[in-house]
């Protein structure tokens, strides 16, 4: 019988289980289709170790569904960052870890062979030099440790902390850290810094905090570097809807985030038909980097040319698209009610308000996709006095949606 392991190898594997079964609670154990029972049950022993304290369940007929439950106000870090001190590692992995930070930790040079041979006579332990090659390579990247040449050789040592080279920084460092780690892209990396120094966030909550962020910095780190080098990249996109997955090869222009949900999107140009569309950070499983596009700065005009009329995240055919236009009437009372006004500045995105008559005023927008206006639109109904737009079937779909939400409250003695 296999044994259940809390640690994995790979996030990409975990990723969706947390989205789909702890974050949105819809999915139960028999929705699990990808692998056998087994698979789930360890899956969610892992989960349970990672979120105990928050995990809720949600029992509906013989069915037991498991969400989590996050008030990001009343939190000081998020809890889905313990799914990233999970990777999994070797016995070697982690000896040598301990060994290398506990020999350098007095921030004095060394060689490689030097390094071999101290770790062999102070700690009893042998390791071969290529070995530790690697680590210390591995270590160097992530600036954990610092290499310099030294005549033909190069000789490795820990930097000193950061406490120490500038100790009137640290104060202010921790309450920027403490920030960070809250509200940054890769917040991880923060609160990974805060536990280095033995420090708690003890000065901000966030009341509208995204914490299933985290889940897709994986995915976000390569898009951004290839938006910085300006380069091609290969995503794969597995459909929330059907479930399959497909390869693009695509150029990131642009990462947006949807005030209203959260999501995360990436503006991309696709190779085959140089279009410009958004797709779900939390729908991309891999990203690949390619060659560099030699057109990227074209892309970047159209979509900047573009950014003024995009709504949302719906970008169209953004290099031939006109903009449709959007105006509604709205009624409202302006000795009580100037809040709708305000909040009609607020919301409208590039809008403009003109004022008809006393407690009539008109509201006009011009964007790529009106049909992303309709759900905003809507939230003023009773007020709408008329509603017009240059797309003839988004004009249809208002009022069609009018007339069957008229049908729900009508009385049926009246017909």
């Amino acid at each position: 019988m296999s044994q259940y392991k809390e640690l994995i190898k790979q996030f990409d594997k975990i990723r969706s289980y947390v989205r789909d079964f702890y974050i949105y609670g819809f999915k139960t154990r028999s929705d699990f289709q990808e692998k056998s029972g087994r698979t789930y049950d360890n899956q969610r022993r892992r989960m349970e170790s990672w979120f105990g304290d928050y995990i809720r369940c949600d029992q509906n007929g013989h069915k037991k569904s498991v969400f989590l439950t996050l008030d990001s106000s009343r939190m000081a870090v998020n809890p889905l960052y313990q799914a990233w001190r999970s990777k999994t590692f070797t016995d070697n992995d982690i000896t040598l870890r301990f060994l290398l930070s506990d020999l350098l930790s007095d921030q004095k040079p060394r060689s490689l062979e030097t390094i071999a041979d101290q770790i062999q006579e102070n700690y009893k332990q042998l390791f071969d030099t290529q070995t530790i090659r690697r680590k210390l390579a591995l270590y160097e990247k992530e600036g954990l440790i610092a290499k310099e040449k030294q005549g033909k050789q190069y000789l490795y040592r820990m930097p000193s902390p950061v406490s120490f080279t500038h100790p009137s920084l640290f104060p202010a460092l921790t309450l920027g850290v403490s920030f960070f780690q809250g509200v940054a892209p890769f917040g991880f990396i923060g609160s990974a810094i805060l536990d280095f120094w033995d420090q708690k966030n003890k000065y901000f909550r966030f009341r509208s905090d995204y914490l299933i962020h985290t889940l897709e910095d994986e995915i976000l780190l390569p898009i951004l570097t290839a938006i910085e080098q300006k380069r091609q990249i290969l995503i794969t996109v597995k459909s929330t809807k059907t479930g399959r997955a497909q390869t693009q090869t695509v150029t990131p222009l642009k990462i947006l985030t949807s005030a209203q949900t959260g999501r995360r999107y990436v503006c991309v140009t696709q190779e085959k038909n140089c279009r410009i569309s958004s797709v779900r950070l939390d729908s991309i499983q891999n990203v690949e980097l390619l060659q560099t596009d030699e057109a990227y700065d074209k892309h970047m005009e159209s979509l900047d040319a573009a950014s003024p009329y995009i709504w949302g995240v719906s970008l169209g055919n953004v290099q031939t698209k006109e903009p449709e236009k959007v105006s509604m009437e709205i009624l409202l009372d302006e000795t009580e009610e100037d809040y709708i006004l305000t909040r009609l500045e607020r919301e409208g995105r590039g809008g403009w308000l003109k004022r008809l008559e006393p407690g009539v005023y008109e509201y006009q927008c011009l964007c790529l996709d009106a049909m992303e206006l309709l759900p905003w639109i809507k939230s003023f109904t009773g007020r709408i006095r008329a509603f017009h737009c240059s797309n003839a079937a988004v004009k249809n779909r208002f009022w069609d949606d009018m007339k069957m939400m008229q049908a729900y409250y009508m009385d049926p003695r009246e017909d």
